[in-house]
């Protein structure tokens, strides 16, 4: 199991600690032949997991509804 699996919550629409829904899972090894990256077959799984981890926190922050009225952050104080 990756340490990003371990460490990070199950993305939304995933199943169980490590299950993929094939409907959600994006296709990963079209997109790195598109782009030239080559990834071996054993770190496939994870960046599969990682991948649809990460789509599934850009679909959390997509969903987000800001009212049209909401005020502009000018500046970040930490």
């Amino acid at each position: 199991m990756s340490s990003a699996a371990r460490l990070s919550p199950p993305s939304p629409g995933l199943s169980g600690a490590g299950g993929h829904d094939d409907r959600k899972v994006p296709p990963v090894a079209d997109m790195a032949r598109i782009i030239g990256l080559s990834i071996p077959a054993a770190c496939m799984p994870d960046v599969v997991a990682n991948t649809a981890l990460l789509h599934g926190y850009a679909d959390l922050v997509g969903s987000f509804a800001l009212p049209d009225d909401c005020e502009p952050a000018y500046e970040y104080v930490p």
